[in-house]
């Protein structure tokens, strides 16, 4: 029987291999909000001791054989558990423990996916006025705030455009949190007359009535961890084009 992330998997790499202009991308990727509808966290097997900040690790193997254990707190604010990734598409897992955030951030010409599979979290997106991401290079540029939304594990998938949503800060909801995260294309694809494109962070300030977002550098208060994927596996490996 096929897994619930292998579905999704399967579906995004459909979705996002062709073109992203036809009527069947918009159909496939209706198909694939409605599959990541169905992930929660025992379908992609969270280990839920990632959401603590006193999270204890698997034992290693030489902790094993010694018949000790081995414990590390988790420094950072959030872990990234990559699921899947090729050249079109990436899947993983962003795992926030209580009061941590991801700063806001965009996804150059990328589709996102964003399903809450644990906890709650709030999505503060913005639309950048200028649709040439060429041009969102100034230290300011102007925006459109979206209302915020709250998502949990029993709503619907969030998704961000090319454009519309495309730059949000996602911050947890009285407690820790994870969502599976769907990008297409990967930032490190190289997209041609584009090339590879950097995730950049921004500030919201505020000059007159206008929004304005600034492009600041990493921000300190944030870094993220990895944790290894323990959920179901799949039949399915990327073999680069040659």
């Amino acid at each position: 029987m096929t897994s619930k992330i292998e579905c999704v998997i399967k579906q995004a790499i459909t979705t996002f291999s062709g073109s992203y202009t036809s009527k069947a991308f918009h159909d496939n990727l209706i198909k694939l909000k409605r599959n990541a509808n169905e992930l929660d966290a025992r379908s992609i097997g969270l280990d839920f001791r990632l959401l603590r900040w006193d999270t204890y690790e698997l034992n290693n193997n030489l902790d094993k054989l010694s018949g000790s254990t081995f414990i590390r707190r988790h420094q950072a604010p959030v872990t990234y558990i990559e699921v899947f990734e090729d050249e079109n598409v990436s899947i993983g897992v962003f795992v926030l423990r209580d009061g941590a955030k991801i700063p806001l951030h965009d996804h150059p010409y990328m589709y996102g996916v964003l399903k809450v599979i644990y906890g709650k979290v709030k999505v503060q997106s913005y639309t950048p006025v200028d649709k040439d991401y060429s041009q969102l290079n100034d230290c300011n540029i102007n925006a459109i705030k979206l209302a915020p939304i709250i998502v949990g594990e029993t709503d619907d998938p969030c998704v961000l455009c090319p454009v519309e949503g495309n730059i949000h800060q996602v911050d947890t909801i009285d407690g820790p949190a994870a969502f599976v995260d769907i990008l297409a294309p990967p930032y490190k694809t190289d997209i041609p007359e584009v090339g590879k494109r950097c995730c950049r962070y921004f500030k919201e300030v505020n000059i007159s009535k206008d929004i304005k977002l600034a492009i600041v550098s990493d921000p300190r208060d944030y870094w993220s961890d990895t944790a290894p994927y323990t959920g179901p596996q799949f039949g399915i490996h990327f073999e680069p084009k040659t």
